[in-house]
């Protein structure tokens, strides 16, 4: 595709968000999103925020499943900063399963004094708007904050998603390859970065963080890298 014909849809979500505003009837736990203004997608990495995102919930499907715990850590100036990492618990214990407490180890007694639905959003999305998310395999997280804030498919979730998933498959160590193993922790221990304890939301938000830094390093290398590029190599803002 010639860079000068490729269409920005970054440029397309900001549209699509200030229709919304006017013409929308937006859930006002979800407002704080649409008022604020999305990057341009030419600033450079090192002027824009990030922020590294994990849900770990009873499943996969938005529709039937819920979140349990949230896990967020910011990056500036490339540079992933522990000081802003939050780790919240929803009082979600009636949604836990077997299969997926298998996993994410997350018992019944440690949501009994977890946030509800409402106190994590009026927390989650003022902190979100305005912001570029980080998460592995996004569409889970996307999918699921559409679902909490009760957004029908007409009105846009105006955030950026870029996925360490999708960015590493550009690798060139994973094309041609068929079905190849894109685990976070799979990933990291190919490109060299340290174990860690996998499906803990606060663990798994700050493993994507700096898998994110050393994706930037690999695919561009360049401080001056703009937010357009990283979306054009990605295909997309998810």
């Amino acid at each position: 595709m010639i860079w000068q014909f490729w269409r920005d849809p970054l440029k397309q979500l900001e549209k699509q968000r200030q229709q919304a505003l006017v013409t929308q009837r937006i859930p006002e736990v979800a407002l704080p999103l649409f008022q604020a203004a999305l990057p341009s997608s030419h600033q450079p990495l090192n002027e824009l925020t990030f922020v590294a995102l994990d849900f770990e919930t009873s499943g996969l499907d938005a529709n039937q499943d819920r979140i349990l715990s949230i896990g967020t850590v910011e990056i500036q100036q490339q540079i992933l900063s522990l000081s802003t990492s939050q780790h919240y618990y929803l009082s979600a214990s009636d949604a836990i399963k077997p299969e997926t407490a298998i996993i994410n180890h997350i018992r019944p007694e440690v949501l009994t004094l977890g946030l509800n639905e409402q106190e994590c959003l009026q927390r989650l999305i003022p902190y979100l708007a305005g912001k570029i998310i980080i998460a592995h395999c996004a569409s889970i997280e996307k999918s699921f904050l559409r679902q909490i804030l009760g957004l029908p498919s007409t009105i846009p979730l105006p955030l950026i998603f870029l996925d360490t998933l999708v960015l590493t498959r550009t690798l060139s160590d994973y094309q041609g390859q068929y079905n190849p193993d894109l685990r976070l922790t799979e990933i990291r221990q190919k490109i060299g970065l340290p174990a860690y304890l996998a499906h803990n939301a606060i663990a798994d938000a700050i493993a994507t963080g700096e898998l994110f830094l050393v994706l930037m390093a690999k695919i561009f290398n360049h401080p001056q890298t703009t937010l357009k590029q990283i979306i054009r190599q990605q295909g997309n803002i998810i």
